[in-house]
């Protein structure tokens, strides 16, 4: 009986729970070469100088002046942290241990890091499993919600939904799927999103904007902070590399081992859409 992404996720939990009794030796050693690979290009490729472009993964950033910053440089970017470059370590380990469990519970996984390509935009797709378009990613509890009710499109800071609509429409397909991995629980879940967006038209929008001569309007408003009643950035600005530039001006202070970007000024600045 031909399996299908519907029953992936239980598919894997059964493996994992049972076992095989005859595990397969090349797709064990296909694994082990994936996963150094991973720590291979985090630990060497990951420190190597780079040009910043456009890439599938990166149009959807809701924020296009942190794009223009990417594409056009900003001498006071911030450098990934050892912690980030550890979490980009495990999220890629993550997706080739799911890819194999997935083949060894009986799912035709096919298309593992083929390219696309559209106008331009080149990117890498996790891979095809049972004939669907999926992209694997590692998540909090908190954002694992969002995958397991469906929520996704109502929030989605890293512009995952615009990724997969362009590796969708390269790929000619009417829709994609995300298998999330809870870092915490370990938990398993799928969400298929069946409204992708116009990547052609993003294409264009993003290229426009990044080509300025100066960089687009801030996306994001300031919040208020509600212990010293002053102005601070909201989450996307806080993990944004570029807010020192983009904001000039940011008193730093540290709570409980955290830091608040608190923004000179009573009133928070309005974004432009």
């Amino acid at each position: 009986m031909t399996k299908t992404i519907d029953t992936l996720v239980d598919d894997i939990y059964q493996l994992v729970d049972q076992g095989t009794k005859k595990p397969d030796q090349e797709a064990l050693f296909a694994l082990g070469s994936t996963v150094m690979d991973a720590v291979r290009r985090q630990l060497w490729m990951g420190t190597a100088e780079s040009k910043p472009r456009l890439r599938m993964s990166n149009i959807g950033k809701p924020c296009s002046r942190s794009l223009w910053y990417d594409i056009n440089g900003d001498d006071q970017a911030e450098d990934f942290s050892p912690q980030t470059r550890l979490k980009f370590m495990i999220g890629d380990i993550v997706e080739a241990l799911l890819i194999y469990l997935a083949k060894e519970a009986g799912h035709e996984v096919t298309e593992q890091q083929a390219e696309i390509e559209m106008d331009g935009i080149k990117g890498h797709i996790d891979c095809v499993i049972d004939g669907e378009l999926v992209d694997i990613k590692s998540a909090s509890s908190y954002s694992m919600k969002k995958f397991k009710n469906g929520t996704l499109p109502d929030d989605d800071p890293f512009g995952y939904i615009s990724q997969i609509s362009g590796y969708g429409n390269a790929l000619g397909k009417s829709r994609g799927t995300f298998l999330a991995f809870d870092k915490s629980s370990g938990e398993l879940a799928t969400y298929t999103h069946s409204q992708l967006e116009n990547t052609k038209m993003k294409i264009a929008e993003i290229k426009t904007a990044v080509s300025q001569v100066d960089p687009p309007d801030r996306a994001f408003a300031t919040v208020k902070d509600r212990q010293s009643g002053k102005q601070k950035l909201g989450v996307n600005c806080s993990y944004c590399s570029h807010k020192q530039t983009c904001w000039e001006e940011l008193d730093v202070k540290f709570r409980s081992g955290r830091p608040v970007f608190l923004v000179p000024g009573e009133e928070a600045s309005a974004p432009t859409f």
